[in-house]
């Protein structure tokens, strides 16, 4: 972990952006810089005012172009998994040496023990086509991370972590849907079933954090600084929407629905 207590990779995945005609205006006003946050959503200013006290505190230099993979949302989600899945497997390894940790990305849903009559259900659905209809899309599942392990009949699902590098109203579907199939469709213990992002608005992490219990918890991974940034945040006026984001965070951090990234391992252990 860093200073800040953000984990070590996280600088490196951090970087300003530029601009775009429709955000330029606002961006210049609330950082008075022509580039913003790589997490930051242009069009808001509690996200640029947020994630702009965060990279200060980090002191993030980086400037990239309009191409470059952290300038998108994609890459950057990308490398956040491989990132997350890194960490894990290293904390996991050292904490708990004596467990063979299997820690993957994309891992197939079906050779983990719960998940393993979807590949049965998937051949018999190849051989009949009257069938797949049936089976649908809701088992093509391909979480981000996986961590399994060993268990009496094979290897099984103790955790699944989607990993998003900021989050919009799709996105947060897309993780319900994905982790309402997993509780449905296992056979045996359902695994932790967590989110893992740098979303630096809080009223957006609410959008995974409220529900009827499809997601165990949202894990940030600069949660500190991000818990400093919202408690300064100062809205232009009152009654704004804006004013909003503290009792977000409030609620969320109290209800234990939004924690830090650094209790993650902790956390997959001690159930």
């Amino acid at each position: 972990m860093s200073d800040h207590g953000v984990p070590v990779w996280l600088p490196r995945l951090l970087a300003w952006k530029p601009t775009t005609a429709k955000n330029k205006s606002l961006v210049e006003r609330t950082l008075r810089r022509d580039n913003l946050p790589n997490i930051a959503d242009g069009s808001q200013r509690a996200s640029l005012s947020i994630s702009g006290h965060m990279f200060d505190r980090l002191e993030i230099s980086d400037v990239v172009g309009r191409d470059a993979d952290k300038a998108d949302d994609e890459s950057l989600g990308r490398l956040l998994e491989e990132e997350v899945g890194r960490d894990l497997r290293a904390k996991l390894t050292q904490q708990c040496p004596h467990v063979a940790w299997e820690v993957e990305r994309n891992a197939r849903i079906w050779d983990f023990t719960q998940y393993a009559h979807i590949k049965e259900l998937r051949d018999v659905a190849s051989k009949y086509p009257e069938v797949e209809g049936l089976v649908g899309g809701d088992y093509l599942i391909d979480p981000d991370v996986t961590v399994g392990v060993p268990g009496r009949f094979g290897t099984s699902l103790r955790a699944v972590a989607s990993c998003k590098w900021t989050i919009r109203s799709d996105r947060a579907q897309n993780v319900r849907h994905e982790f309402n199939s997993l509780i449905k469709s296992r056979r045996g213990r359902a695994p932790h079933l967590i989110a893992v992002t740098a979303e630096p608005l809080p009223s957006r992490l609410s959008s995974l954090t409220q529900g009827m219990g499809e997601i165990d918890a949202v894990y940030h991974v600069a949660y500190s600084l991000i818990d400093e940034a919202v408690k300064e945040y100062k809205p232009l006026r009152s009654g704004s929407g804006d004013v909003s984001q503290l009792k977000h965070w409030e609620r969320m951090t109290l209800q234990g629905r939004l924690r830090d990234y650094r209790n993650l391992a902790d956390d997959i252990l001690a159930d």
